[in-house]
């Protein structure tokens, strides 16, 4: 069986590998969800799942504005 992955999952790993990367340093802001809906080339829903999974795991911290 073929496991195939959801859109969300796949944004995870990449924003994980960004920040692994030092793309994105402690401190930066990451693109808005538009921006990065743009990048992934998918709608607004995957990247807000994938930005609330980075958020539970303590990667990310999201701030309003």
């Amino acid at each position: 069986m073929i496991n195939r992955r959801k859109a969300w999952e796949l944004i995870v790993d990449e924003l994980k590998a960004m920040i692994q990367k030092g793309q994105y340093k402690p401190g930066d802001r990451l693109p808005s969800e538009a921006e990065l809906a743009r990048m992934f080339g998918v709608s607004r829903s995957p990247v807000r799942e994938a930005l609330s999974v980075l958020e539970a795991a303590g990667i990310i911290a999201s701030r309003q504005g």
